[in-house]
């Protein structure tokens, strides 16, 4: 889902980065709630349900997406799915301090090395670009990363009895009221929000396409081709935003974007190696 990176960039021009965050949510919520009442199989029924709602909605939707759409204000659409390209590779030590059957090999630690070096290549810091926050917005979509994976890692901790539709249902409830409470709370007037044509169809992309689409698309992939092969996935989406970056707003894509996408991946290549060796025989 490469091009949501490019219309976040667009939405964020007439709207509020997380006034847009907090409408998308409710726009998922209201399609996946109804469907879950329809089908009978939508209310949280015990405190595991409740503590899964909780980390979907504050850490994987409202932790991820806030800091996201901020971070896009500072920063281009390729650079920011370059830094979200993190992910599996943060995932890692998170796992290891959360979950007690996890174990951190040499190569994980060699993995996460050159993805981090991957994301300072790709931020090359200065002076010039700390006067633009260009550096600022790299460091939003880092807590992006961060929050994403802590809320990954421990919502696999969990067994809900929920279906999937109806819990990322709740969790998109709740991280969009969660979003609308920090919009109040930064002082954003309705004054400054202008819905144009433009920012109507980011809003109903982001949240039918990417939110609902993107995640029953997820959901098939873990199932029929498994968690290492739908990982890749993750390194797809830089790849599509710099090219639907440069294709509908002419963003410029620079050596040094690439070459860190490339050490990026290279981390999780060492980091995977294993997985994505056996995944190849397969195929082989």
């Amino acid at each position: 889902m490469g091009v949501g990176y490019v219309a976040i960039g667009i939405g964020t021009e007439t709207v509020p980065p997380t006034v847009l965050a907090a409408f998308r949510f409710d726009v998922s919520a209201g399609v996946l709630l109804t469907y879950a009442v329809l089908s009978g199989h939508w209310r949280p029924r015990t405190t595991v349900d409740v503590l899964a709602i909780i980390t979907l909605g504050e850490l994987v939707f409202a932790g991820t997406i806030g800091f996201l759409f901020v971070g896009q204000q500072y920063t281009t659409a390729s650079i920011a799915a370059v830094v979200m390209g993190l992910g599996p590779i943060v995932t890692i030590p998170i796992a290891y301090l959360l979950v007690p059957s996890e174990r951190l090999s040499r190569a994980d630690i060699v993995g996460l090395l050159l993805g981090f070096f991957g994301v300072v290549i790709v931020a090359n810091p200065s002076p010039a670009q700390a006067a633009t926050g260009a550096n600022a917005g790299i460091v939003f979509v880092c807590c992006a990363v961060l929050s994403s994976s802590l809320g990954g890692v421990l919502l696999s901790r969990f067994e809900t009895e929920l279906s999937p539709l109806a819990l990322t249902g709740w969790g998109a409830l709740l991280g969009g009221t969660t979003l609308h409470v920090v919009t109040i709370g930064l002082g954003e007037s309705t004054e400054t929000i202008s819905w144009t044509p433009a920012s109507i169809v980011v809003l109903v992309y982001l949240a039918v396409i990417v939110g609902i689409g993107g995640y029953a698309a997820l959901l098939v992939l873990l199932s029929e081709v498994g968690p290492t092969r739908t990982s890749l996935t993750s390194f797809a989406s830089p790849i599509v935003a710099i090219g639907a970056g440069w294709f509908l707003i002419g963003e410029v894509v620079t050596v040094t974007t690439l070459v860190g996408l490339v050490v990026v991946v290279g981390g999780f290549a060492v980091s995977n190696w294993s997985s994505l060796s056996q995944t190849l025989d397969r195929f082989g």
